[in-house]
């Protein structure tokens, strides 16, 4: 079966932004779309064409299991240090509810790779309503507690139409510079945001069994710093300037977060570590070969293409 009848749990950010405008705009299935907004968030909601717009308050349970109930999948978009908490209690709603799938909000490296489980565990006190690694073992459960509710991870490693426009800090185009981890060789994979959102409808369209309780990686490009570097003064003629980071200058940095309480920041940091230390929780196994079975309709693009795209975006060339 395919999932049409969707609860969307968040409608701004980067995959949001997105991933709305690609379900919205497929007509091979038509999906039925309704957007969950935080009803106390101070700000009237949005109107999103082709979709119901229905604030929510994600700590009233049993509200959130009449909003939700008929649904065939829940998508969370949201983003920020409350995503983990809100896709907790997306996941109890959608269990009484007896909502077939959730689709998490964990788009980034592979968070369940030992690697990134052991960035995301040591340092310091790590608290569990914030913590990725205790919710995504907590989603991958479902795959051995057989109740209505299956889940369907998505991981997309970097947002590398963002990372190469500046967004994140490491690389800075308008201004020549790029901070470079370590040697900069190590290989880490990505997809742009289109990209992205072209996937999690190709996914949806799929047989629903083949991507029951699966982490399934989706890579548009894989690339190491240097390769970017060269890229960027290929396109513009300018040398960069090279500010390099040892992997243990942002260690110490995420502990030095955490002992203060800033656990988000840490987060941030031991994430930017995994993305480029070439452990493999950036760079899963198989992104590459994803095609949706078929359904997914967007072209990957090449490192030149997106960095152009990406240039052209800030106005640099």
């Amino acid at each position: 079966m395919v999932f049409t009848k969707l609860i969307i749990a968040g409608s701004t950010g980067y995959v949001a932004d997105h991933a709305i405008r690609a379900i919205l705009a497929s007509t091979k299935p038509k999906f039925d779309v309704t957007i969950l907004t935080r009803a106390n968030s101070g700000k009237a909601p949005a109107s999103i064409p082709g979709a119901r717009i229905v604030p929510v308050d994600y700590n009233d349970h049993n509200g959130l299991v009449k909003t939700i109930t008929g649904a065939d999948a829940i998508l969370s978009f949201i983003s920020g240090p409350v995503s983990k908490a809100v896709d907790r209690s997306l996941l109890k709603a959608a269990q009484e509810a007896g909502v077939r799938r959730i689709f998490p909000s964990e788009y980034t490296l592979d968070i369940l790779h030992p690697a990134a489980v052991s960035l995301l565990t040591e340092g310091g006190n790590w608290p569990d309503d914030t913590s990725p690694v205790v919710t995504a073992r907590k989603f991958a459960s479902l795959a051995d507690e057989g109740g209505p509710t299956s889940f369907t991870t998505l991981i997309p490693s970097a947002f590398m139409d963002s990372w190469l426009e500046g967004d994140f800090g490491l690389f800075d185009p308008k201004n020549r510079k790029v901070t470079v981890f370590d040697s900069g060789d190590h290989y880490f994979a990505g997809c742009s945001l289109p990209f992205l959102g072209a996937a999690i409808v190709a996914v949806l369209q799929m047989d629903e069994e083949k991507t029951k309780n699966k982490r399934i990686p989706i890579t548009e490009v894989r690339a190491t710093m240097n390769q970017i570097v060269d890229a960027y003064e290929e396109l513009l003629g300018a040398k960069f300037q090279k500010d390099q980071v040892t992997t243990q200058d942002l260690l110490n940095k995420r502990n030095a977060n955490l002992a203060a309480g800033n656990s988000f920041a840490a987060l941030f940091d031991s994430i930017i570590v995994g993305a480029f230390n070439g452990s493999g929780a950036a760079d899963p196994v198989g992104g590459l070969d994803f095609d949706g079975d078929g359904f997914l309709i967007a072209k990957r693009k090449t490192l030149k293409e997106l960095t152009t795209e990406a240039l052209k975006k800030i106005g640099a060339i």
